[in-house]
């Protein structure tokens, strides 16, 4: 018997072999099981286009599948059969008032903090970024233990005003709340040789910008003598951050109202106000699968047409053309806000953000814990109304209401920001990159990325 977590934090993955069926968290692990693995070239070409798996079943790998999250494999004398253990429901059955709403999810959050310290393999390190979820979870760790030591990472030598650097923000939080602060500073000449260390521990194309930021600050922790991270990975999506996703949320929510309003003959009146009112969001296609096709991540529509205009692959005996594959993202024709953000739980969260953590982690023998991403915690806010945890105009405005008079209003105010990645590196990286297996004219941090892990791990 086999067992993914129910939110899918930690991979599972399995294939059938005519040995017997093999299990691991790894999918690097099963592969020199397999006599000659073959690609599927959907689930290689979507996450160079998307940045992260959109399929939650097949992976990359023909010969290799996942078990799905709150999912359970059990083999017997007939062969492998799955079962659903968890599913979240979405159904609002909270009954209490946004107060007593604010004050649970308070507890289980302070509760998921302390489970994630509770035994940890050592000293623990929480990465500080400034923003709401970092500075939440510090808070509540310095409420549990004496010493909670906090690390914030920037550019040696960085002169630049416009480039983000998070430092700032971070000192100040941990000397007004008596965190141990620790300032690391990167140099990305050092980037390439991390990138160089990182390869061998991936093996899923889950593409993140930022990864060796993360890896040279993950390294640095873990030469301090640290050996467990607190991260905040899962707060935006617990907490309804995207614009991005409420605006195309929106949109798709919109179309549905358009479709019901056909044929328009027999709505004639509701069809003419709908059309007055919301003329400029009819421009963009009513088909479900499409809504855009640069959608859901607009930043690598463009690079990702330039690689595949050209891009091919040997895969067995066939040849494949990346220009004829299928790549954008299928939205579910009743797509609503509670239903989107829960498929980038299943998907970006899951096959991204904990992925790569948990690799980045790894790789430098620490272990990660992320106290966002806890069930109880999770189902509970399902059970919320949407008009209690989601405002349109204001991003996790929810967040701020349950932390208002604990964080304070440099913190609770700050406009969202990122860390700046290594742009100019990546630039320069591509720009001199060889392709070893993938032949294009074209090369991207996500294309030269995939054409890293399957030269390494086939």
């Amino acid at each position: 018997m086999a067992v993914r977590d129910k939110l899918g934090t930690r991979p599972m993955y399995y294939s059938q072999l005519q040995t017997g069926i093999l299990f691991s968290t790894e999918l690097k692990e099963i592969l020199p099981y397999i006599g000659h693995p073959t690609i599927r070239p959907h689930e290689l070409a979507q996450p160079i286009r998307h940045n992260y798996p959109i399929e939650p079943q097949h992976t990359w790998i023909n010969q290799i599948m996942r078990l799905c999250d709150g999912e359970y494999a059990i083999v017997d004398d007939e062969g492998l059969h799955t079962h659903t253990y968890f599913r979240r429901d979405y159904t609002p059955t909270f009954s209490g008032s946004k107060e007593q709403a604010i004050q649970q999810t308070l507890g289980l959050l302070r509760e998921s903090v302390r489970k994630c310290i509770e035994n940890s393999p050592g000293p623990i390190a929480v990465p500080l970024s400034g923003g709401l979820d970092s500075t939440s979870i510090a808070l509540f760790a310095k409420e549990m233990q004496q010493e909670v030591h906090v690390f914030s990472a920037g550019y040696r030598g960085n002169k630049d005003k416009n480039r983000i650097d998070e430092r700032d923000v971070a000192k100040r939080f941990a000397n007004d709340y008596g965190l141990i602060y620790h300032d690391v500073e990167l140099d990305v000449e050092d980037f390439q040789k991390y990138l160089d260390e990182l390869i061998p521990y991936l093996d899923e194309p889950s593409f993140d910008v930022n990864c060796m930021v993360q890896y040279a600050l993950f390294k640095k922790v873990a030469d301090m003598g640290f050996k467990t991270i607190l991260h905040g990975a899962g707060g935006d999506d617990c907490f309804y951050a995207s614009k991005e996703s409420q605006r195309l949320v929106k949109i798709l929510q919109l179309r549905n109202q358009f479709i019901h309003l056909y044929p328009a003959k027999k709505h004639k009146k509701e069809y003419l106000s709908f059309v007055w009112r919301h003329w400029k969001h009819l421009l963009w296609p009513t088909d479900a699968a499409i809504v855009s096709e640069k959608n859901p991540t607009p930043w690598t529509y463009e690079p990702y047409n330039k690689f595949a205009k050209t891009a091919t692959l040997i895969n067995g005996n066939d040849e494949i053309k990346f220009r004829d594959l299928y790549v954008e993202y299928h939205y579910p024709q009743h797509e609503n806000v509670i239903t989107h953000y829960g498929d980038l739980f299943s998907n970006y969260v899951a096959l991204m953000c904990a992925y790569l953590e948990n690799k980045l982690c790894a790789a430098n023998g620490l272990e990660i814990r992320f106290p966002f991403l806890d069930p109880e915690l999770v189902t509970f806010l399902d059970t919320l109304p949407l008009s209690m945890k989601f405002d349109p105009q204001q991003p996790k405005l929810f967040q701020r209401e349950i932390m208002a008079g604990l964080l304070p209003d440099y913190i609770l105010d700050a406009k969202k920001r990122g860390f700046e990645p290594p742009f100019e590196f990546i630039w320069k990286m591509c720009g001199e990159y060889k392709y070893k297996r993938i032949k294009a004219d074209y090369v991207f941090f996500n294309s030269m990325m995939a054409d890293r892990i399957i030269d390494n791990l086939l």
